[in-house]
């Protein structure tokens, strides 16, 4: 039981007591009437630590990508893993084109070494010029054991992929790949996953903005197959062979307006409905939000419910078990167009808000209503995250969009931070935690990035001035588990496995996954809150293979790596 659940089981009993004891005092007056409780107390405080982490850029771009907003959108994204190998999350950066990118070397105790010419990463496009890009991704697409990088273009500029070559430097591998190919204008997220269960992991890609024709889309190049070999990463568009195209532009009982564009913003490969097979979430604008069910031989039938899929403009995502029953629920980040002053943008902006979409064996249901966590702004990147390591996963997500005539009220929107109360409802505590900033907020990274046992968050926001914001979780005494996987090659993060903890006849379950949270993403490693408890009862993993790994009475405090056994 969570800290939260254990202080409304002590308000209740007291309040039963009270009733028991007759109800008036000694004088026969009835006392006065008492208010609901007041919240329990915050158990985690965040501190902007940006200054002396070495992490300060500005991101823009010098010539603008397109008349549609991308160049608003794409150059606030990162990439979170540990490149190097050392044990800690590193931090790359894409800034549009007005510098170059950034690869923010963790060094300890929330301080970066900015490293990115000596790897052959800082430009993509000459010695000193980069091309515009988006959605980075720190993945191991080749399967040697250290993290390659994906970097989606925008704007007519190629993605690229760079080989990790083991030594802190990459190498453009791009030519032959198979990315290379691609016709999109515009590649803004990624997600990777193992959706054939081969061994490998697979890419989908996001091309918001990107022209369809959508009486003839052909291959629409969102499901990217991974045929790696001995000559190098190898990619192959099986979108169409697979039922992604066109279905993807094709809704079931569609019931949208706005045919012209791809409108995918953030992917997710995801095992919703419990089966081995990752099924495939994407977040997309102007109610194209889908959910595709894996049929586990190569192909995708779209399980959107129309009714109940209907977050309108669906930005930044979140996957995760947020009411503690075993599946993986989703939390979509949506334009709440009511709070600006206008007409929702002549009507072409959703008015629901935020949506959390409760799994209820293998579909979803709305919970927003009840979950309180609609009333989000403009919404961009998202984490399900244990702030204050209770054991329940709270919601954090930033926002915001450049003033305008008709939307002026999301210029200094605050980011959220939904705080759960164990039972499936949230409270914005944004301003108790000090996390109510009020920058144009894009990307939002989530990880213990000082590996002390707590979250903490890079928020990526679209500035000229300082693009960043490190925020430090100064949490109280709750307990943790860390745990990290390494998976069989070429899988060597583990991805689609899954970890549950059990604690008297409490679970939690967290699922390995590389997706978009919006043009970022969260390394692999897995924080786990335990409140007060000293010992997990029970660990199991289950591994992309489907078999198991067991450990009982694990000590709480830990940084734990477990190896994938031997078949």
């Amino acid at each position: 039981m969570s800290l939260r659940r254990r202080a409304i089981a002590l308000t209740m009993l007291s309040g039963i007591l009270t009733a028991c004891s007759g109800g008036g005092n000694d004088n026969g007056v009835m006392p006065p009437v008492q208010g609901p409780p007041p919240p329990p107390p915050i158990q985690s405080r965040f501190t902007d630590a940006t200054a002396s982490s070495g992490i300060n850029h500005t991101n823009g771009y010098v010539n603008e990508t397109n008349p549609f907003d991308v160049a608003i959108i794409a150059s606030s994204g990162a990439a979170a893993g540990d490149y190097d190998s050392d044990g800690d999350i590193d931090i790359f950066v894409v800034r549009g084109d007005m510098g170059p990118n950034l690869l923010y070397r963790n060094t300890g105790n929330l301080v970066f070494d900015e490293v990115a010419v000596a790897a052959g990463i800082a430009y993509t496009k000459s010695a000193t010029e980069n091309f515009h890009h988006s959605g980075p991704m720190f993945a191991d697409l080749d399967g040697d054991g250290d993290q390659d990088l994906f970097l989606g273009g925008v704007g007519g500029h190629p993605s690229m992929i760079y080989a990790n070559n083991g030594d802190g430097t990459f190498s453009d591998v791009t030519a032959g790949s198979g990315i290379d190919t691609m016709m999109s204008e515009h590649s803004i997220s990624a997600a990777l996953g193992d959706y054939d269960l081969d061994g490998d992991i697979d890419l989908f890609i996001a091309h918001w903005g990107s022209t369809r024709d959508y009486s003839a889309p052909g291959d629409t190049e969102h499901l990217w197959r991974n045929d790696t070999d001995a000559t190098g990463i190898k990619f192959s568009s099986v979108s169409e062979a697979a039922g992604i195209s066109p279905s993807i532009l094709t809704l079931p009982d569609d019931k949208t307006t706005r045919q012209l564009r791809d409108y995918t913003f953030a992917p997710a490969f995801s095992r919703i409905n419990d089966d081995l097979y990752p099924d495939i979430l994407s977040v997309a604008d102007f109610n194209y939000s889908q959910y595709f069910i894996n049929n586990q031989d190569g192909t995708f039938t779209n399980a959107t419910d129309t009714d109940v899929i209907i977050d309108g403009n669906g930005m930044g995502s979140a996957v995760g078990d947020y009411d503690n029953d075993g599946d993986l629920d989703w939390f979509v980040t949506s334009i709440e167009c009511f709070l600006g002053t206008g007409d929702c943008n002549g009507g072409v902006l959703s008015q629901v808000g935020n949506r959390l979409y409760r799994n209820q064996d293998g579909v979803f249901e709305d919970a927003t209503a009840e979950a309180g966590v609609a009333s989000g702004g403009w919404g961009w990147g998202a984490c399900f995250v244990d702030f204050d390591n209770d054991g329940d996963l709270d919601i954090y997500h930033t926002n915001g969009w450049p003033q305008s005539e008709r939307d002026n009220d999301f210029e200094n929107d605050t980011s959220r931070a939904f705080i759960s109360d164990g039972m499936g409802s949230f409270q914005n505590l944004a301003a108790d935690m000090g996390l109510d900033d009020t920058e144009q907020g894009r990307g939002v990274v989530c990880a213990d990035l000082d590996n002390d046992g707590d979250v903490d968050i890079l928020q990526l926001h679209r500035s000229l001035t300082v693009a960043a914001t490190l925020w430090r979780n100064d949490a109280d005494t709750n307990n943790f588990l860390s745990v990290k996987l390494n998976g069989k090659p070429p899988n060597t993060e583990a991805t689609g496995a899954r970890i549950t903890i059990t604690i008297g006849g409490n679970t939690q379950m967290r699922e390995i996954s590389i997706a978009s949270n919006f043009v970022s993403q969260n390394p692999t490693v897995q924080t786990f809150g335990l409140g007060n408890t000293a010992q997990v009862d029970e660990l199991r993993v289950q591994w992309p293979d489907g078999d198991e790994t067991v450990m009982v009475a694990v000590t709480a405090g830990q940084f734990m790596t477990i190896d994938q056994p031997d078949p």
